[in-house]
């Protein structure tokens, strides 16, 4: 499998103290990724010696099959979690500037600082300088300078927190455009956000790994499913039990919700076996009001942290 980030025992310690701790994961190329973990688990760290901002203690990283001392820094484009731009100088101008390091005509340059002011909604704002921005506008002009030009990789440390929901959802837009293309690595609390956005992600607790998977996996959306009746009725559970689909059922006391897990064969697909325990329910003379695969990844985040 190719691998936009590979780190392996990377560790970082303040103090004598591990704040990131033999980590080793594996970032796959052409993914959303959600790096996920607590408040001091070390996600800003790990960004930071992925970015090449701090250096590590002990361990090593590949990015983009360049180790941390030699890193691709015109193939990549990040988004620190405080980013600070120049006080002085407007967002056109910043921008522009970015854009000619990165290598871009002048021409290339100007379209696209139009392209990513308007992405984000700062076309208005374009001669606005970097000491008048608020904190939305700065979280969103940190994104149009993430996004420019043609990145193979780009690192995003809490990209929407802060926006209202308007400009949350077109920053979600614009890194669902990067899918395929490009590799994004996004640290986030918002589990919801992450579990809608990301194809894969990992979990870190105290500065080491406690998970890594496809986010299918981690929430277990091939082998379980919550069912939400509206009404139960005689049988339900024994008739949804003796498909030979479903492995188990979980009732709640009421017997509304259902915790089922599924027994996929060879040949089966996850929907034959949703639709085959969905119809015992119907055909027993139950209502179903909702069906949600596998776990939220909230529980299984609290779970592992």
């Amino acid at each position: 499998m190719d691998v936009a980030i590979r780190t392996d025992r990377l560790t970082k310690r303040y103090n004598g103290r591990a704040v990131v701790d033999t980590l080793t994961f594996e970032v796959p190329k052409g993914s959303i990724y959600g790096f996920l973990g607590p408040n001091g688990a070390g996600k800003t760290t790990t960004f930071a010696m992925l970015c090449g901002f701090i250096r590590p203690a002990s361990g090593s990283a590949e990015v983009l099959g360049q180790p941390l001392s030699n890193l691709p820094r015109d193939r990549m484009a990040a988004l620190p979690q405080d980013a600070r731009f120049h006080p002085e100088r407007t967002l056109e101008d910043s921008l522009r500037f970015m854009a000619e390091l990165q290598g871009l005509p002048a021409d290339r340059a100007r379209s696209e600082t139009d392209r990513v002011l308007a992405a984000v909604d700062l076309n208005e704002a374009r001669k606005v300088r970097g000491k008048a921005l608020s904190h939305g506008m700065a979280k969103r002009f940190g994104i149009a300078q993430a996004f420019l030009g043609s990145p193979e990789l780009v690192l995003l440390d809490e990209p929407t927190e802060g926006l209202d929901p308007r400009n949350a959802h077109t920053v979600r837009q614009m890194i669902r455009t990067m899918a395929g293309r490009a590799t994004v690595l996004v640290s986030s609390h918002n589990l919801t956000e992450v579990q809608d956005l990301c194809d894969h992600a990992a979990i870190i607790d105290r500065g080491r790994l406690v998970a890594q998977s496809s986010i299918a996996e981690m929430t277990g959306q091939d082998q379980q499913v919550l069912i939400r009746l509206g009404r139960t009725a005689s049988g339900s559970l024994v008739t949804l039990k003796a498909c030979p689909r479903v492995a188990a059922v979980n009732a709640s006391p009421d017997g509304l919700t259902l915790r089922v897990s599924l027994r996929v064969r060879q040949g089966d697909t996850v929907e034959e076996a949703i639709t085959e325990a969905l119809a015992a329910l119907l055909q027993s003379g139950a209502t179903v009001g909702s069906v949600i695969r596998g776990h939220s990844l909230e529980e299984r985040f609290l779970e592992l942290t």
